[in-house]
């Protein structure tokens, strides 16, 4: 195993020969190098960007083609850009990071924080900026990264503050101008009228004289001009300072996560209020739940009452919405005849389900999908399982397989339980698939793609064809152009993003309709001169048999 090459270090293996204090050594010289890789690595796509190098990669994005070329996300690949335009604007943290004395994240604290306090405080000059990257670079010379945003938040809440006085100072200075302003109009108009006789005798018209005198004495220096606009915002009334985030952990739960301005933590805490209250067993006993776990459950109550689209009572829920996918060829097998209690169970092998987002009102939001296996499979002869006869057991998909048909829009794959839980109250969609798992065609010929069509479009494709991003970003791209006389159908329609429809319409990508009705994405020759057809991107996740 190569690959380490410090310090006459050339093999992993090495690694264990060397001494206490070498072992020491080396670490620190890896963290430094490892950070120089780093700033270089920024520049370097920074300047790629600069250089609107994008086309010549064959892809809309530099970020996109860096997320494509590294296999990390779009967003990962987005900040990344952001960090590296950020640090080539400031040199300092650059070099800092360069040499070793700062780590990544260190770098990248002190650029989220910085944004924290030019959003803290707009109006900060030039001066006054460099000296908010000095302190938080300063900070992280001897902290950590977390003590750097901790600062940062700091110096925003006192940039908000200052910003709030220097208006409230300049607004005072502007009144106090305009009354000694009107003041001394009436004092002028009062000294015209008692000399308008001299003036008739000429003695009063001393003008010249005394003009030219005073033409040479400096008039005194005026107050600072007052911002125009309204006054800056405290910090803790900016809703531009608002953050909020969705983690998803390794355990397949969630983490919530940010911070908000005053109203709408208030919003928040009143639709929480009626609804955390503890809630006494029905023999008095005391709610044995605590605060956090009552405030969990008013959120998922408020949430239900969101997507019911209702204003409706704790008693009020959402529904489900559910796509049931039924292959033709079984249908025809067990002539047309499904049983009630498949939905969730897949009992007679007739169907999957894919259960979506507990959204009725805001159209389909299930994917998934897998052709049951035909009588006499395998796959059919498994042991009873609960919810009838039969049930498909033997070479089941296991949840997080392409194949498994229960799962979330937005939150992945789901237990077989969850699912029936789910679909026990949902509006059930029917959708017919053929043998290739391709929804048949709707008839539909109109310019723009139906709903059902977007229904049976998100079945098949699942995602973005082309990167995978979610199907609810996605467009109905026309495999054959539209203005080429493609027609609106679902083989000649696939989901596609905005992005990934520019490289298709104006790049160098194809897109074709494979035999077994699935879209296939032709790269440009300068991504592969052979010009091989990549399956859609959810496609390409599955499990070699």
């Amino acid at each position: 195993m190569g690959g380490y090459s410090f310090r006459g270090v050339k093999t992993w293996g090495d690694v264990f020969e060397l001494g206490d204090q070498e072992l020491v050594s080396e670490l620190a010289d890896v963290t430094s190098h490892e950070n120089a890789l780093a700033a270089a690595r920024l520049t370097l796509l920074a300047e790629i960007d600069r250089r609107g190098l994008a086309m010549k990669l064959g892809h809309s994005s530099v970020t996109r083609w860096y997320a494509r070329s590294v296999r990390i996300t779009d967003g990962s690949a987005t900040r990344q850009m952001e960090l590296g335009h950020w640090l080539t604007d400031w040199p300092s943290v650059l070099d800092a990071l360069g040499g070793g004395d700062i780590h990544l994240s260190h770098a990248s604290a002190i650029a989220d924080g910085y944004a924290t306090v030019v959003i803290a405080d707009p109006t900060l000059d030039a001066q006054r900026r460099h000296a908010v990257v000095a302190e938080l670079l300063e900070t992280a010379l001897r902290s950590t990264a977390g003590q750097v945003t901790s600062r940062a938040q700091a110096l925003a809440h006192s940039a908000a503050d200052d910003a709030r006085a220097r208006h409230e100072q300049a607004e005072k200075q502007r009144r106090e101008r305009e009354q000694a302003s009107r003041a001394d109009a009436g004092s002028s108009d009062t000294d015209d009228a008692s000399g308008s006789d001299d003036d008739a005798n000429g003695s009063g018209d001393m003008g010249g004289a005394g003009d030219s005198g005073g033409a040479g004495e400096p008039e005194p220096a005026g107050p600072e001009p007052v911002p125009s606009g309204p006054p800056p915002v405290p910090v803790a009334e900016n809703p531009n300072l608002n953050r909020f985030d969705v983690h998803p952990l390794a355990n397949g739960r969630f983490q919530f996560g940010g911070n908000v301005d005053q109203l709408l933590a208030e919003k928040l805490l009143t639709a929480l209020s009626p609804l955390t209250a503890p809630r006494p067993g029905p023999g008095g006993e005391r709610d044995p739940r605590g605060p956090s776990k009552r405030r969990a459950d008013a959120l998922d109550q408020i949430l239900d009452r969101h997507l019911h689209g209702s204003s409706r009572g704790a008693a009020g829920g959402s529904r489900a919405s559910v796509h049931l996918i039924v292959s033709l060829r079984d249908l025809l097998a067990h002539g047309g005849r499904t049983q009630s209690d498949s939905t969730a169970t897949d009992s007679t092998g007739t169907g999957a389900v894919a259960t979506g987002s507990p959204n009725s009102g805001a159209g389909v939001n299930g994917v998934g999908q897998r052709s049951a296996p035909a009588p006499g499979d395998d796959a059919a002869r498994g042991d009873t399982a609960a919810g009838g006869d039969g049930a498909v057991q033997g070479s089941m998909p296991a949840p997080g397989d392409a194949d498994w048909p229960f799962r979330f829009d937005w939150a992945g794959p789901i237990s077989r339980s969850l699912a029936e839980l789910v679909t026990c109250d949902a509006d059930l969609t029917p959708v017919i698939v053929d043998h290739h798992g391709v929804p048949l065609a709707l008839g539909r010929t109109t310019r723009l793609a139906s709903d059902d069509q977007r229904i049976a479009l998100t079945i098949r494709d699942t995602c973005c064809v082309m990167c995978g991003r979610p199907a609810q970003w996605c467009q109905a791209h026309h495999v054959k152009f539209w203005e080429h006389g493609g027609r609106t159908d679902l083989n000649n329609l696939a989901l596609v993003c905005g992005e990934c429809h520019r490289l298709v319409h104006h790049g160098d990508w194809q897109l074709i309709m494979g035999d077994d009705g699935h879209p296939y994405a032709i790269p440009p020759e300068s991504i592969d001169p052979t010009r091989q057809p990549i399956p859609s991107h959810h496609r390409r996740k599955r499990r070699a048999a």
